[in-house]
């Protein structure tokens, strides 16, 4: 039995190696909790080494001093406590958030280690053996025994108060590991030797390693770097360790035209030549020059090759799909000629295999030392995404800081969408109108209606210009332009506009709201609610939204045109002007935006008016009718009518005025003659 049980150990031990060098061979992160399971790697090395060596001592007494055999006992049973105290250790940090532990828990939880270290040290131990098992007794090993069983109580008591910050799976495997240890433990304690808990300590490693330090949950395959769980890991250490870092980001703004082009693996190796470029560039940074000479020392030569082995000074973060960043504790003063040499090469072509690829890239720099305000990493990587999204490279410069105007943009940012999700639950929103003026009826026939933020108390006016594209992106557009849209249905069937002689009512839609598949039935509701006939609505689509919304936007369009609406392409001028898809879409209106208009009254512009001229012919070979948006002055009207455009919009007849003051102008108007107005509502 002896014999079987040393066989085991053996081959117990080869198991462990294979799960020890397949640790050791993958890069690490250097958090807490990596540490923690890397004393209980080493410790079980040492442990299952010794255990051998114990064995042997207490074999070949003969031949083995006692002082040498109790020697081998005691490390063999303080490496094994050790191993289990790490585990408590271990999952305390990883149930915290990798938060340091204070050191009244500290000394408190260690108390009982700290006995069992005496104990050990000075304590009996007497063992005997038979020609089946090896059996053990005396003060070390009911120390051992009882330490073990102690901290393993510990470890499923702190599964079951930290089940809310830990996977369900992974609390399984941490009990299955602790409840087969305590097993062998105590099978071991009345009668069965000493053997058992060293499988029982493998297979527990075993679990935790599968479960939790599996190098795929952190490794990014496809870009060769850690990934964004990593990141988030990384960020939450250092910040409640205290230390100031900083980020440098790497964003590819021309991301999708690269998959595009390329596809979406070739698109990766960009983003893997990149990292691999940042890791170069960023490494070679003087070791000597103060004051970077003084931050290394101050970090220490061990800590950083500790930090460079582990990955931390040394790789790069795959943090968003179109962002690389490269995280260190060296001061921003240390980084100067690295973000210069970086600058120059996300300037040049990115080449790999048999591809040369121009990519337009930008730099995005944080120092958490001037960020310093943030309540927790998820604010730092808000503002990492709100860089990337609003920096992008330009001819003179492609490398951006966070500084104290950045801060003020992103929270002026949080405070619109704040009042946007206010306006929403509120229905604080209102409805401005701007009336068109008819040119060949002589009369205002037509008018746009913009929606406004009524709370203008906590930062002013905000422009639908940058609250509409917040509300986009924070997925709130859908709520908003039904709200709008309910209004304005709200007011034309309270003020009977359609007994007034308005002949329709134009809404704009944003890109996404085209695109979304219930809203012919959410605009359908509505009308029914407040029996709006579907013709008395025209829906108005920005050019870009028809570029780039692909087929759903024609499939609605052509459900919502069934039911009776009609549509008009608005801010004409502004994006892609892509003449065959209005040849693909029937439009009954065409709106002329201001950037095509203003030019041509601007002194000496003869290829604006050659522009604007031609545009406006091609529209009425169309057979559309024209509104210009931005008219300002009566010689924009009279040029602008005597070229053909029918509806005319801008100061130089009325502002946006509200619900009220809108129906005073229809009825001061209209005590002239006979008017039909209409109105056109929007975003």
């Amino acid at each position: 039995m002896l014999l079987l049980d040393t066989r085991l150990l053996i081959v117990n031990i080869l198991f462990f190696g294979v799960i020890f060098v397949d640790y050791l061979r993958n890069k690490k992160l250097p958090l807490l909790s990596n540490k923690c399971f890397s004393v209980m790697l080493y410790c079980t090395a040492v442990n299952l080494v010794f255990n051998i060596l114990k064995i042997y001592a207490i074999v070949h007494t003969e031949t083995v001093t006692p002082p040498v055999s109790r020697f081998c006992n005691q490390v063999f049973y303080l490496t094994l406590i050790l191993v289990v105290v790490a585990l408590y250790w271990y999952v305390e940090i990883l149930g915290n958030q990798q938060k340091r532990v204070k050191f009244k828990k500290l000394a408190k939880r260690m108390l009982p280690f700290g006995l069992a270290l005496l104990l050990i040290g000075y304590g009996d131990l007497n063992y005997y053996y038979d020609d089946s098992q090896i059996y053990a007794s005396g003060s070390m090993a009911i120390a051992f025994q009882v330490t073990v069983i102690f901290y393993c109580l510990l470890i499923i008591r702190s599964t079951f108060r930290l089940k809310n910050t830990i996977a369900k799976e992974n609390l399984l495997a941490i009990r299955a590991g602790i409840v087969l240890l305590m097993a062998s433990s105590m099978i071991q304690f009345f009668n069965l030797g000493l053997l058992l808990s060293s499988v029982a300590v493998t297979l527990m490693i075993l679990f935790i390693y599968l479960s939790f330090e599996n190098p795929k949950e952190y490794n990014d395959e496809a870009t060769n770097s850690f990934n964004k769980r990593a990141f988030h890991l990384m960020l939450e250490e250092k910040k409640e360790a205290g230390k100031s870092l900083v980020l440098i980001s790497v964003v590819l703004d021309d991301l999708s035209r690269i998959q595009t082009m390329m596809g979406h693996d070739n698109t990766n190796q960009v983003l893997a030549v990149v990292g691999a470029k940042m890791n170069t560039t960023m490494s070679q940074i003087p070791l000597l020059q103060e004051p970077c000479g003084a931050a290394r020392r101050k970090i220490g030569r061990q800590q950083q090759k500790h930090m460079a082995k582990h990955g931390f000074l040394s790789s790069v973060y795959h943090t968003r799909s179109n962002v690389m960043t490269y995280l260190t504790e060296l001061p921003l003063s240390c980084l100067t000629e690295p973000l210069e040499a970086l600058s120059r090469m996300i300037a040049e072509p990115v080449v790999f295999d048999h591809f040369t690829v121009a990519i337009k890239a930008h730099i995005d720099v944080i120092c958490t030392e001037v960020y310093r305000d943030q309540e927790n990493c998820d604010e730092i990587y808000e503002m990492m995404n709100y860089m990337a999204a609003h920096n992008e490279a330009t001819a003179e410069t492609n490398c951006y800081f966070l500084d104290a105007d950045i801060i003020a943009r992103k929270q002026r940012t949080n405070t619109i969408e704040a009042l946007v999700r206010k306006a929403i639950e509120t229905g604080g929103f209102e409805i401005v109108y701007q009336p068109i003026y008819h040119a060949s009826a002589g009369q205002f026939l037509s008018a746009e209606a913009l929606v406004r933020l009524a709370d203008t108390d906590i930062i002013g006016f905000v422009s639908p210009e940058e609250f509409i594209p917040i509300a986009e992106k924070k997925g709130l557009i859908i709520e908003l332009g039904e709200i709008v849209f309910e209004k304005v249905c709200a007011f034309a069937r309270q003020q009977q506009l359609q007994e007034k002689g308005i002949a329709y009512i134009e809404v704009n839609l944003s890109g996404i709201q085209c695109v979304h598949p219930d809203l012919p039935g959410q605009l359908t509701a509505i009308m029914k609610k407040y029996q709006i006939p579907p013709d008395f609505i025209n829906l108005e689509i920005t050019e870009t939204a028809l570029v780039e919304s692909g087929e759903m936007l024609q499939v609605n369009m052509q459900r919502l045109r069934n039911a009776g609406c009609s549509f008009s392409m608005d801010d004409f001028g502004t994006g892609y002007s892509n003449l065959s898809r209005m040849a693909e879409v029937v439009y009954d209106l065409v709106k002329l935006d201001k950037s095509l208009i203003w030019p041509c009254f601007e002194e000496e512009n003869p290829k604006a008016t050659a522009i604007l001229e031609s545009v406006i012919w091609m529209l009425r070979q169309l057979g559309v009718n024209i509104v210009a948006e931005g008219v300002e002055t009566k010689e924009m009207a009279d040029y602008l009518s005597s070229q053909g455009v029918t509806h005319l919009q801008g100061y130089y007849y009325s502002r946006p005025i509200g619900e009220a003051a809108y129906l005073s102008f229809l009825a001061a108007k209209g005590e002239g003659g006979s008017a039909a107005v209409s109105t056109a509502a929007g975003l």
